[in-house]
């Protein structure tokens, strides 16, 4: 009888420890796509600036340029 006790208490304490890990798995798998997809909102915003930057540099150049022409 007390093998079969013992027996019991280790596996329900197996399928315990079974049902946590499982619990972590998932947990983590939904923690890491909301982490991907702020990750694509802040390659997006520096997308952006970076193409806002470029922009205002080539105008720069230009106004360089102009200057350096003597047409301002």
């Amino acid at each position: 009888m007390a093998t079969e006790i013992a027996t019991t208490l280790i596996t329900g304490a197996f399928a315990v420890l079974i049902a946590m890990i499982e619990f972590g798995r998932r947990q983590n798998n939904k923690d890491h796509g909301k982490n991907a997809v702020k990750l694509d909102e802040l390659v997006r915003g520096h997308d952006r600036i970076e193409s806002k930057v470029d922009d205002l540099a080539d105008k720069h150049l230009e106004h360089i340029r102009d200057h350096a022409k003597g047409e301002l």
